[in-house]
């Protein structure tokens, strides 16, 4: 197996902790988000759905932009860095809302800007690891990514209970996004590499491999399962857990991930990657089973584990099955596409979410439940094919 340059094992690094500290101010917020939104603002499980399901929407389709411009201009430095700044300012704006639009908007807006560094980011960790270490790479940052969560989560509901105000709690979300950028302009630079790749055109697409096309087909599906963790929170909270302990319950998801990720990705790296990914699936099952027919508040904490398992041993392969798929100098439109077909998703996946669980105690998860069944049978099949 190839090793990196010590200039690109740099570069992975930095980006892996810019990566940890965005990771821990989002769920700074967005651990509380769902019941600063339903019970300080009052708003129903169905609005909460359709709020995550837009915003959400929003992240991937800016996603889909920032992957393509980093083709087209060559760059993915500036657009992460422009992305990183936009979640530094956003983050007051929950701080200051008063309504459901304020926070509407202010949701829609971070999520854009997490947008527009995350297909760079993802373009930038192919164009510097060699195909036989990209999963490795990818597990590597995404363990880095969950680690901040659990620092996130942990720091949330340390600073919720000693303050009982959620605004308090989203100030002091600004911080970690300050030392990221700080991280950013010191550390992290393109590849000279892709200043000397083949100019970018739409019609190169096509030249896209159909095994990138079969993958789409099964994260569009996937991805209809992966609704919002707001959901994960309200049916913690519905079996008696409070808020202030429901940010614990992701740490313990977040260490899962964390310790998941990058040793999976290392096994993928020597295996068949979309078997691997086939494995997390059936852990997402029994994650979807348990959360219906717990019987208690605690068989919560094995769905969440669960669910954090499921993650760890599948997010970083998503990308890695994508990176390893597509042509160099279309690496960002490649995650741009992927970002699009995922955008769809969710948003079907959170709009159906929304109005199950309004309706069904649990409903979230039987719309999981079935999701990740037919996507596990797709890659199941695809599996057999040309392995």
């Amino acid at each position: 197996m190839q090793t990196l340059p010590c200039e690109e094992k740099k570069a992975l690094w930095a980006i892996c902790w810019v990566t940890f500290l965005w990771s821990m101010a989002s769920l700074m917020v967005f651990s509380l988000l769902p019941f600063f939104l339903t019970e300080e603002l009052h708003v129903s499980k169905t609005t909460l759905g359709f709020i995550e399901g837009i915003a959400i929407f929003m992240a991937f389709m800016s996603k889909v932009f920032s992957g393509v411009l980093s083709d087209v201009f060559k760059t993915r430095r500036s657009l992460i860095i422009t992305g990183t700044i936009g979640t530094i300012l956003v983050k007051p704006l929950f701080a200051l809302s008063s309504g459901v639009w304020s926070i509407f908007w202010a949701r829609a807006l971070d999520r854009i800007s997490k947008g527009v560094r995350s297909a760079p980011s993802d373009a930038l960790i192919a164009d510097i690891s060699p195909k036989s270490r990209q999963g490795t790479s990818y597990g590597m940052r995404y363990s880095m990514e969950t680690t901040g969560l659990v620092v996130g989560g942990a720091l949330a509901s340390g600073l919720y209970a000693l303050t009982e105000s959620y605004r308090i709690v989203f100030w002091c979300s600004i911080i970690p996004g300050i030392f990221a950028l700080i991280v950013l302009y010191k550390f992290v630079h393109d590849n000279k590499a892709i200043k000397e790749q083949a100019a970018w055109h739409w019609s190169e697409v096509r030249h896209l491999p159909k095994r990138y096309w079969q993958i789409l087909g099964g994260i569009f599906i996937l991805m209809q399962a992966r609704f919002s963790e707001a959901f994960l929170n309200i049916r913690a909270k519905d079996f008696g857990w409070s808020v202030a302990l429901i940010p614990l319950l992701f740490v313990c998801y977040n260490i899962v991930c964390a310790n998941t990720a990058w040793p999976v990705g290392k096994i993928a790296d020597r295996t068949s990657r979309i078997r691997v990914l086939f494995f997390g699936l059936l852990v997402l099952v029994v994650a979807n089973v348990i959360m219906i027919v717990a019987p208690n508040k605690w068989w919560i904490i094995a769905g969440f584990m669960l669910c954090g398992l499921h993650m760890g041993m599948t997010h970083g392969m998503l990308s890695t099955l994508i990176a390893e798929n597509t042509l160099p100098h279309l690496r960002g439109t490649a995650f741009a596409m992927y970002y699009l077909v995922t955008a769809v998703a969710v948003l079907i996946g959170n709009t159906i979410a929304g109005f199950l669980a309004e309706h069904i105690a649990g409903g979230a998860f039987y719309g999981g439940l079935i999701f990740t069944s037919l996507a596990g049978i797709y890659f199941y099949k695809l599996s057999k094919v040309n392995e």
